[in-house]
């Protein structure tokens, strides 16, 4: 029994005429015929009462038209399903990303976006430090991620894509004798207790920041770690010290914080995408393409207006 078999059995009971339901399927009658004769030899019954004049269903042959029927449905979607997931439209995306990128404007903004876009395609998201990103993602324990860096690692397991440059900015309390100078550089900061990332959980703006430091000839007097941008921020508006974050996070508004920016040459992170190298999926492959089109159309507004806001 095949699947043939099982299509012209639907076919002959929808039209009960053997010459209508062959020219239904696009062939002669004697095919058709044969392949009846067949199924019934295959079942040990026989599914329709012939005559001259008329075809009708036997008893076990409107039974066995019900499941012929329930397994040609399941077979077209299945098909519907594997097409889906060809083109990117149905499966399982596992996103991995850092604490301070949920933080981002446009975060948000491509996880509902690609969520009302695709909405078969089920969305499980992972907050993981972008070091762990990188293991993940080599574990195939996801397929995509939001990463912080100054420049991609060289990994050459992994691809990725730049999205965004983030200036690096001073926060502190609104009344530390910094706030008066409209920009700040590192030498400024250089016996200024800072709080920071442990380098375990961001890796990229560490190294970059203890690479800002060392090329003035000091080192950062880190007094506190905390693995949460948002904590990072409140405690240097509580007057522990100054932190170093990228500029995106003044949108966390607490009492009393003030940033500066960083003028030095350098003072920048990235914000990367990373996926398996040589393996990009048509899901991945259109999670990637809206991201990097909801930032390049948010950036574009950006410049184009005197006070932009950044949420819609």
């Amino acid at each position: 029994m095949d699947i043939r078999q099982l299509r012209y059995f639907t076919v002959l009971c929808e039209e009960l005429h053997f010459r209508r339901a062959a020219e239904r399927l696009n062939i002669t009658q004697a095919p058709l015929s044969l392949a009846i004769q067949s199924l019934e030899r295959e079942l040990g019954a026989q599914l329709f009462h012939r005559t001259q004049r008329r075809v009708s269903l036997t008893e076990i042959g409107a039974a066995f038209r019900s499941n012929a029927a329930s397994i040609l449905g399941q077979l077209e979607r299945a098909v519907d399903d594997v097409h889906e997931m060809v083109v990117g439209e149905a499966g399982h995306l596992r996103i991995g990303f850092t604490a301070a990128s949920s933080l981002l404007f446009f975060f948000p903004k491509i996880i509902r976006t690609f969520r009302t876009r695709y909405p078969q395609v089920k969305m499980t998201l992972h907050e993981i430090s972008s070091q762990g990103q990188m293991t993940a993602l080599a574990d195939r324990e996801i397929d995509i991620g939001f990463m912080r860096t100054l420049t991609p690692p060289h990994r050459s397991e992994i691809s990725f894509t730049h999205l965004v440059e983030d200036p690096l900015v001073v926060a502190m309390h609104a009344e530390h004798p910094l706030n008066r100078f409209e920009t700040l550089t590192i030498g400024e900061l250089k016996d200024e207790p800072l709080i920071f990332y442990p380098r375990k959980s961001g890796v990229g703006i560490y190294d970059q920041v203890i690479k800002l430091f060392s090329r003035q000839g000091h080192m950062p007097n880190i007094v506190q770690e905390a693995q949460e941008s948002s904590t990072i921020i409140s405690l240097a508006a509580s007057g522990l010290g100054v932190a170093i974050v990228p500029s995106e996070l003044q949108c966390i508004k607490v009492p009393n914080i003030s940033f500066r920016p960083l003028s030095d040459e350098g003072a920048v992170t990235r914000l990367l995408l990373g996926c398996r190298a040589g393996e990009e999926s048509a899901l991945v492959a259109n999670f990637r393409r809206l991201a990097q089109a909801k930032i390049a159309s948010a950036h574009r507004k950006d410049s184009q207006a005197p006070n932009p806001s950044l949420i819609s």
